[in-house]
């Protein structure tokens, strides 16, 4: 993979973008083909959430499980941004954010000219109407239950995400019963969804180097085990991942609110620290002076584009893909990708929970970008 011919300077610490030149992340490719073109049988896909893949090859002796499997794990590319929510809906349609219109963790909302969770929502805010496209599992025939904490039924996300599939949640330790149940309630040609997000939570909290983390990928490892063991003989198992994580500290965290020189030239910030979103104040050249004040105060910590650059480097569709009326105003007038263990907020606007996080993810490290895909039957 090189970097578009689009951009001078690609950074070398950063991947090309998922869609530059013929490339196609390959976590779109992993559900809808289940429902696309239907083999008899089951099958059941487990996202491990926050499990990259050099992660998981760093930390080869807390995973046995995943470890004798190796020879069946392949690596592919997340979207962009390498983050749950957009990783997630374009698991699950098979489209670029570009096109689904989930653009990061917080993405504005065109009506009310603020950022929307995607993950929770907001009162008021139509799962069905924020992002419309058919799923799969609506235009399919196959049965489909989303296994997932019970807390996510009737979340932004699954009602993005996950329309026309059945909820089942689960508690903390019923995991393994309830992928049976929903195997047994899907049918012998059903496909049955886990999300998996302890590591991920672990991570945030307490960063990939703590052993609260590894404690978390140990036992998502021994849950794999457990599902090999249990399920149903003749059951496809896919497992893979959303992104990976890196870690950051307060010494390689920017905050926006200590600049008010570009703060005056911001209407609203979305995205996350590490792939931060921001929509210009209007004005003519305001987008412009952003841009360049940003480079100015990042350097090499960061990568800054505007929109125009975002669009044709292939960052979040392919180049030349035709933006709706409805995602055109999600889209950020700059982006601002982070490098190394850098991340950059306006943390005036985030609750304090966001300041103390430890593991972070959204850019194009590797670390972050690239995740696992485990096929095998049972």
């Amino acid at each position: 993979m090189t970097p578009p011919e689009s951009l001078d300077g690609w950074p070398a610490d950063l991947l090309p973008p998922p869609f530059a030149g013929t490339e196609h992340p390959g976590l779109l490719d992993v559900i809808p083909p289940l429902l696309e073109h239907p083999r008899p049988g089951r099958d059941l896909v487990v996202l491990l959430d926050g499990v990259g893949a050099e992660l998981l090859a760093e930390h080869r002796a807390l995973t046995p499980t995943l470890r004798r499997a190796e020879s069946q794990i392949s690596r592919v590319r997340t979207v962009a941004p390498a983050t749950t929510s957009s990783a997630m809906v374009s698991l699950h349609t098979g489209q670029p954010p570009l096109l689904h219109g989930v653009l990061g963790y917080l993405t504005r909302d065109p009506r009310t000219g603020r950022s929307l969770n995607q993950l929770t929502g907001a009162p008021g805010t139509d799962p069905h109407q924020w992002m419309p496209l058919p799923t799969p599992v609506e235009h399919g025939s196959r049965r489909a239950v989303q296994v997932a904490p019970a807390k996510h039924a009737g979340s932004h996300l699954s009602g993005v995400a996950f329309r026309g599939w059945e909820f089942l949640g689960h508690g903390r330790g019923d995991r393994v019963e309830a992928v049976r149940t929903a195997l047994h309630r899907a049918g012998p040609d059903g496909l049955v969804h886990l999300h998996v997000d302890d590591v991920d939570h672990a991570g945030h909290r307490h960063g990939v180097d703590s052993e609260r983390w590894r404690t978390a990928l140990a036992e998502v490892d021994s849950l794999v085990g457990t599902l090999l063991r249990r399920l149903p003989r003749g059951t496809r198992l896919h497992v893979t991942a959303d992104h990976g994580m890196v870690d950051t500290s307060p010494e390689h965290t920017i905050d926006l609110a200590a600049h008010p020189q570009l703060l005056r030239l911001i209407d609203e910030v979305a995205g996350e620290a590490r792939t931060l979103a921001l929509h210009a104040v209007p004005g003519e050249g305001v987008e412009e002076e952003l841009a360049e004040g940003l480079r100015a105060l990042l350097g090499e910590r960061a990568l800054v584009l505007r929109r125009a650059q975002v669009l044709a480097a292939g960052l979040l569709g392919p180049v030349g893909t035709a933006v709706s009326e409805r995602v055109a105003g999600r889209l950020p007038d700059v982006l601002v990708l982070t490098r190394g263990r850098w991340s950059i907020d306006d943390f005036s606007r985030r609750p304090d929970t966001a300041r103390r996080m430890i593991g972070v993810h959204g850019s194009l490290t590797s670390a972050e970008a690239w995740v696992p895909l485990l096929r095998t039957e049972i």
